[in-house]
């Protein structure tokens, strides 16, 4: 089971875009499939190169909430959308 590590909060009620990496397939299109259902903009997505997973799929979604209610073990990181630039804001620790 991972500890997840919360390096820096966004703020919130600020509507930010997120990156979600993950350590499965499986894991990113359940994902994709909890944030349409719980009305989030978001969409499965092939990975950018400057990012890293086991897997080469991840979710990009637009999120005005607090993270931690949405972070579950499947999850490997999560880095906010800031222009061109992606910063880490969750990890699994293994």
């Amino acid at each position: 089971m991972a500890t997840l590590i919360p390096l820096k909060y966004p703020r919130r009620n600020s509507i930010m875009n997120y990156i979600v990496l993950f350590y499965t397939n499986s894991s990113a299109i359940k994902f994709a499939k909890f944030i349409k259902k719980s009305n989030y903009i978001g969409e499965l997505i092939p990975l950018p190169r400057k990012l890293t997973s086991s897997c080469g799929m991840g979710v990009k979604f637009h999120f005005t909430s607090d993270l931690s209610a949405i972070i579950s073990d499947e999850i490997e990181k999560i880095y906010a959308v800031e222009g061109n630039q992606y910063k880490l804001v969750y990890r699994a620790e293994e």
